[in-house]
C-alpha cells in the first residue's frame, strides 16, 4: 500500500471520519468492537499482502468517539506489528477536531510512529470543510501530507473532493481523491472511493521510491442484526509500473 495512505484507507473502510461519528444515535450501544481480515494480492508474483486487526470503540456522545486498533500485518514476507489511536472531539455544533496516532515497534514497513490532526468544519447547511496535517516517521523516511478536503450532503447520499500534498523523499507531489457514499436503512452505509496522484511507494522490504498511483474501491456496511454488522471493500491499486495490488477486506462488528 502507498505509504501515506495506509491510514486513510483504514479510517474510510471503518467510518472513522467526523461526520460519520454522528450519524445516529449510539447512547444505548456505545461500545463497538471489531475483527477484520484483508488480503492483497500483487501482480508481480510478491506475496501476498495480508493483515488482521482488532478494534474497540467508544462512543461518548454527538461526533465524539475514541478508537483504539491493535493491527498485525504481512508484506515483502514480513510481519509488522501497529498500535493505533483516534479521538474526536466536538469542539461546538459546526466546529470538530480529530487526533489520530499510530506506533509500530518493529517498523519494518509500517511507520515507527505516526500523527494526524484534522478540523472540521460546516460552513453552510450540508456543506463540510477539512483540514489535516499527517506525519509519518519510517525507518528510512519521513512523510508528511496534507489534507484540503469538501463534503456535500444530498439526500441519503454525500460526496468529497480532497487534495492532499505530499513531502516524502526530498520532493513534493500530490494526490487526489474522490469519494461518493450512499446511506440507507439504520445506519448501512455503500462508498466508491477513486484516488490518483504521485506517492511514496513501498516496492519491496528495502526500496521505496515515488510512483504514479491509481486506486479504486468499494467498501460498505451493513447491518445483519440490531448489534450486529458487517465491513466489507474490493479494491484494485495500480502502484506505476511495479505492480497492480488486488484485494478484500472483511470485517465483523458487534455493538454492546
Amino acid at each position: 500500500m502507498p505509504l501515506p495512505l495506509i491510514l486513510i484507507f483504514s479510517g474510510v473502510l471503518l467510518g472513522s471520519s467526523l461526520s460519520a461519528t454522528a450519524q445516529t444515535d449510539k447512547t444505548k450501544q456505545p461500545f463497538t468492537v471489531e475483527l477484520s481480515f484483508d488480503h492483497q494480492t500483487l501482480s508481480n508474483q510478491s506475496p501476498s499482502f495480508q493483515e488482521t486487526a482488532l478494534r474497540l470503540n467508544r462512543w461518548l456522545g454527538p461526533r465524539h468517539v475514541i478508537d483504539f486498533s491493535l493491527v498485525n500485518s504481512q508484506r515483502f514476507g514480513l510481519r509488522d506489528k501497529q498500535l493505533l489511536a483516534s479521538y474526536v472531539h466536538p469542539v461546538n455544533d459546526k466546529l470538530g477536531i480529530a487526533i489520530d496516532a499510530g506506533f509500530s515497534p518493529s517498523q519494518n514497513f509500517l511507520p515507527h510512529h505516526s500523527l494526524d490532526l484534522r478540523l472540521q468544519y460546516e460552513f453552510a447547511p450540508a456543506w463540510v470543510a477539512y483540514a489535516g496535517l499527517k506525519n509519518s516517521q519510517y525507518k528510512t523516511l519521513s512523510v508528511r501530507q496534507g489534507l484540503l478536503m469538501v463534503e456535500r450532503y444530498i439526500g441519503p447520499f454525500s460526496f468529497a473532493l480532497s487534495w492532499h500534498p505530499v513531502q516524502a523523499l526530498g520532493k513534493s507531489t500530490s494526490n487526489q481523491v474522490l469519494k461518493a457514499y450512499y446511506y440507507y436503512g439504520q445506519d448501512n452505509m455503500l462508498g466508491l472511493i477513486y484516488s490518483r496522484g504521485q506517492e511514496a511507494t513501498q516496492i519491496n522490504d528495502a526500496l521505496i521510491t515515488l510512483a504514479d498511483v491509481r486506486s479504486l474501491t468499494l467498501s460498505g456496511r451493513y447491518w445483519i442484526a440490531p448489534e450486529w454488522a458487517v465491513n466489507y471493500s474490493v479494491g484494485s491499486t495500480q502502484q506505476g509500473s511495479f505492480y497492480t495490488r488486488k484485494g478484500v477486506r472483511f470485517g465483523i462488528q458487534h455493538s454492546f
